[in-house]
């Protein structure tokens, strides 16, 4: 049976302003049937008020969205200028207050559900804690942790933000069991930036993704000090999330036993979780094409594309 996947996006929006790329990638996905956004990590009120009016503003206000598990992390919050008069009752959509209630509804009630992972792991955790029988059913595709390579693609291991902020999620997290656990790591996706010709297309897009990414950007840039007109974007990590959870086929996968260390590290380990790792972008400037083909909607029209095959018994290899 071919149709779209409905997927789950956990997301800390309102930190790093790749989330917010990775959300307007997910929305011009036609593979993709966005059922909830679920935010996590801090003040998850305000993320869920980035995403809410990020989703309006797009076009989607019909998207529910979940406020997830707050803690207080001193998780930076970036975009309180983007929110500023904007509450959550001015979202036309569902706001669920209980975000784990909803996406356990979600898990239960959708088939092929698939969940993707762009936070540290606070509410993954929970969600596999409090029904393991559901995590099984589900497939997970998550940003998480650092190999063998780290940001920019440099050598050497790093205690990755999405594992290490919330060590202890992160620990429960590789420890329970999912129908399918596939991790892209900054070895996969430290280095994706858009530059040159494929930025200016970004910014000089009239459509409402592409305008509101930049829009955020700006004022991301703002709060980090940066005064001058950007000239490529910042490293764009969880993208591959989303790329992944339509095509495992853009990364070159392999099978790891992996266990989280007291110090925030991912490493190989014989008593370990077995979980599928994106280890490689083979092809960085067709990904970077296909990325930019989603966000400005230019991708193609093939059915395959369009309704996105689910597989009950493993992940699908299109071509990316």
């Amino acid at each position: 049976m071919n149709r779209r996947i409905p997927v789950i996006l956990d997301t800390d929006i309102g930190n790093d302003i790749d989330d917010t790329w990775a959300l307007g990638q997910l929305l011009n996905s036609p593979e993709l049937d966005l059922k909830l956004v679920l935010t996590s990590t801090g003040d998850t009120e305000y993320r869920a008020r980035v995403a809410a009016k990020f989703l309006r503003d797009a076009g989607y206000g019909d998207v529910p969205v979940g406020i997830g598990i707050p803690r207080n992390d001193g998780s930076p919050e970036t975009l309180h200028e983007y929110v500023k008069g904007f509450r959550l009752a001015d979202y036309p959509g569902e706001i669920h207050a209980d975000g784990i209630g909803k996406a356990l509804e979600l898990m239960e009630a959708e088939s092929g559900l698939a969940i993707i992972g762009i936070a540290p792991a606070t509410n993954l955790a929970e969600l596999a804690s409090r029904r393991p029988e559901l995590a099984e059913r589900v497939r997970l595709t998550a940003m998480l942790g650092s190999i063998d390579r780290q940001h920019g693609g440099r050598p050497g291991a790093v205690a990755e933000y999405n594992v290490a902020l919330d060590l202890a999620a992160s620990r429960r997290l590789f420890r329970s069991k999912w129908r399918e656990f596939l991790i892209t790591p900054l070895d996969h996706c430290g280095a994706i930036r858009l530059r040159g010709e494929e930025f200016r297309r970004i910014l000089d897009s009239p459509q409402p993704v592409p305008r509101l990414i930049v829009e955020q950007y700006a004022l991301w840039r703002r709060y980090w000090g940066e005064a001058s007109p950007p000239e490529e974007s910042s490293i764009l990590y969880d993208t591959a999330a989303v790329a992944l959870a339509v095509s495992p086929g853009c990364a070159e996968l392999e099978r790891m036993r992996l266990e989280v260390t007291p110090d925030g590290f991912l490493r190989r380990s014989a008593g370990g979780s077995e979980v599928t790792v994106a280890v490689r972008l083979p092809d960085p400037e067709k990904f970077n094409r296909r990325l930019l083909s989603v966000l400005l909607r230019e991708t193609s029209s093939d059915t395959t594309l369009q309704k996105g095959q689910i597989d009950e018994t493993k992940p699908e290899f299109h071509a990316y």
